[in-house]
């Protein structure tokens, strides 16, 4: 794995602030340094997408000299000793070298300031754990004190130490995050530590849980990252009734592959579909997911899969269609797309999703009252059937709308009369 010249691989607007960022060390006698993943990335030949930069001394007052350059936007941390940077579409972190202990599993490290050394030491994988110095006098200088080249080189995913899992149990979603994304394996007795440490994930609370879990759903290919820990049995540790099956493999390809790119809402969604009431409540309560949005999107998932029976008929209206699926958000109607099972649904499915719930009236309540409807209900009820009229094609026009109106609103005791939205054709 070639290590030289790693710093002019950056992007322009990148490295000139890489190269300020060091001369500015330089001037406050600070050693710096790029760190973790940027290395691994630049090494790798993939585009970078933010840099970190760790500083033996004050990195905060570092970041603020290097907020004086144009375009710069520095937000600091001032009691974790970080700071960003945003610039020409990326981000800077920038943080003082540190050493941590773990006083107890899955509590979050006691830290203290340290060298690159004690700071690359407590990093997950060897492959996260290298530093380029950018100081002028050493700079490109590659300090790798766990061979993560070679693993580069090798495409494995390893552990730093043999107590990495207990220590921080949420390295275990990393890993498998790392190993798909990078089409990489969990190096051998990273993948025992692993299996054997999956109670420890009982140890980390559920916002760290949920944390990791929005990242996995935020790669390109989540699929295969929860495919590969349902396989480690991970997935059964974050909730026993979690699995992955076929039917998910084929749900979550026919979400990938649907219009535009699907939303890790949309996905979260997948992951507990097969899940009943019951065990959604306490998975969301689990993950600290209560009253949020997922919680309203997998509910309603839920809810609507129980009237998709409803909905596999080939000859269903249009206007049934539309009228049993209005009032649930596009998210929950997609999951249940990508779990259809028969060509009838996924037909009435996506018909909605394409065209049905765009179609509109031409006629707005005002001029309901101006053809003669009674304000009050009836000019609720009129619109209903004037909707209901363009979607099933009975009416093509705004002229073919003003004359059904018109009969609508001489003919009290029908509009009074049941919206039936399953009569069939």
């Amino acid at each position: 794995m070639q290590a030289t010249g790693l710093i002019e691989r950056l992007p322009p607007s990148l490295l000139k602030l890489t190269l300020a960022a060091g001369e500015l060390a330089d001037k406050s006698g600070i050693r710096a340094y790029m760190v973790g993943g940027i290395v691994r990335d630049l090494m790798l030949g993939r585009p970078p997408i933010d840099i970190d930069i760790m500083a033996e001394g004050d990195a905060v007052g570092l970041a603020r000299q290097m907020a004086e350059e144009p375009g710069a936007r520095l937000i600091v941390h001032k009691d974790f000793g970080t700071a960003s940077l945003k610039i020409d579409g990326f981000s800077v972190d920038l943080a003082t070298c540190r050493s941590e202990d773990y006083m107890c599993p899955g509590a979050l490290p006691k830290v203290r300031p340290g060298s690159i050394r004690e700071d690359l030491q407590r990093r997950d994988f060897t492959i996260n754990a290298m530093a380029v110095c950018i100081n002028k006098a050493n700079q490109g200088d590659l300090t790798d004190l766990f061979g993560g080249c070679e693993d580069l080189s090798g495409g494995l995913v390893r552990v730093l130490h043999n107590k990495s899992f207990q220590d921080d149990a949420t390295r275990m979603m990393r890993a498998v995050r790392y190993e798909q994304r990078l089409g990489f394996r969990l190096e051998s007795s990273t993948s025992k530590l692993l299996r054997n440490s999956l109670d420890m994930l009982d140890t980390i609370s559920g916002d760290r849980l949920k944390n990791e879990l929005a990242l996995w759903l935020s790669e390109d290919y989540c699929y295969k990252i929860l495919r590969r820990a349902g396989r480690l049995g991970i997935l059964a540790k974050l909730y026993p009734a979690l699995s992955w099956d076929l039917t998910m493999s084929t749900a979550f390809g026919r979400a990938a592959r649907g219009h535009g790119a699907a939303s890790p809402r949309l996905y979260f969604c997948l992951l507990v579909y097969n899940l009943d009431e019951e065990e959604l409540y306490e998975l969301l309560g689990r993950l600290n997911l209560t009253g949020s949005r997922l919680d309203l999107l997998s509910h309603q998932s839920l809810e609507l899969k129980g009237k998709c029976a409803e909905l596999d008929r080939p000859a269903v209206k249009k206007s049934a269609i539309y009228f049993t699926l209005r009032e649930y958000e596009t998210t929950a109607v997609q999951a249940n797309l990508s779990y259809a099972r028969t060509t009838a649904l996924r037909r009435n499915l996506r018909l909605y999703l394409d065209r049905l719930r765009y179609v509109k009236t031409s006629l707005d309540g005002n001029e309901l009252l101006t053809l003669g409807v009674r304000q009050g209900p009836q000019v609720g009820i009129v619109l209903k059937k004037l909707l209901a009229a363009r979607l099933d094609g009975t009416v093509l026009s705004k002229s073919d709308e003003v004359t059904l109106a018109r009969r609508l609103a001489g003919a009290p005791a029908a509009l009074s009369s049941q919206f039936l939205p399953f009569s069939r054709t």
